[in-house]
């Protein structure tokens, strides 16, 4: 069985999660995504509580891409409340955003995430900044927090 790399995508705009999907596909690794909508969502996810309660079917992300503008729980809200989760803290965010606005940008590296990407107009160079990303952290060593524990 080969091991599959999990992204959770937290995305509102059905438009940019079809384009995300699309892309992320387009780069051929052995990825699982889950898209949700909103942060709210998000953390019930991170959680594992609700209809997200089954760790098989959905798995804590290997990579969390979360865009910043989101209803009911916003990206900065989510950057902030997966820092504070002791079990969570190490887990990789990306923030991928239409917002390229300094304050923006500097507030999601202050809350702790990894990576802050404009989401780019050109569908290619989505294309080739997701492989990046991907090929970055598939090959980024982390703690196994199962053997930690």
């Amino acid at each position: 069985m080969d091991c599959k790399f999990t992204i959770v995508v937290a995305e509102d705009d059905a438009n940019d999660r079809k384009l995300l999907h699309l892309a992320l596909q387009r780069n051929l690794k052995p990825v699982e995504i889950h898209e949700l909508t909103d942060g709210i969502e998000t953390v019930e996810y991170l959680k594992g509580e609700g209809r997200f309660k089954d760790r098989i079917k959905f798995p804590l992300p290997d990579l969390l891409i979360v865009d910043l503008k989101m209803p009911r729980m916003d990206g900065l809200q989510v950057i902030d409340w997966v820092r504070k989760e002791p079990q969570l803290a190490r887990l990789p965010i990306v923030m991928l955003s239409g917002s390229g606005l300094d304050q923006d940008v500097a507030e999601a590296y202050r809350l702790g995430v990894n990576s802050y990407i404009r989401k780019p107009e050109d569908f290619n160079d989505f294309v080739h900044k997701l492989g990046v990303l991907i090929d970055y952290w598939m090959m980024t060593e982390s703690p196994n927090t199962d053997r930690i524990r």
